[in-house]
């Protein structure tokens, strides 16, 4: 069967629309996301506080993203 197809029996037979429902739940993930990342930041910033705010990288973290010197 095809999507449309699914769809269309999912909503006649048991009155549920799936755009809502993924709508829903991309939504709650998004927030569940938003709420991981701000306990990871106040995780680093009591991190940070205990090490006296100055944390030394490695060369090898401090240069991802850089282009190679030529």
């Amino acid at each position: 069967m095809d999507r449309d197809r699914l769809k269309y029996l999912f909503r006649e037979v048991l009155g549920v629309d799936v755009d809502a429902i993924v709508q829903q739940v991309t939504a709650s993930l998004a927030v569940e996301r938003a709420k991981q990342v701000r306990e990871h930041s106040e995780e680093w910033m009591r991190y940070m506080e205990e090490k006296g705010g100055i944390v030394l990288l490695p060369r090898n973290v401090t240069d991802l993203g850089k282009k190679p010197k030529s």
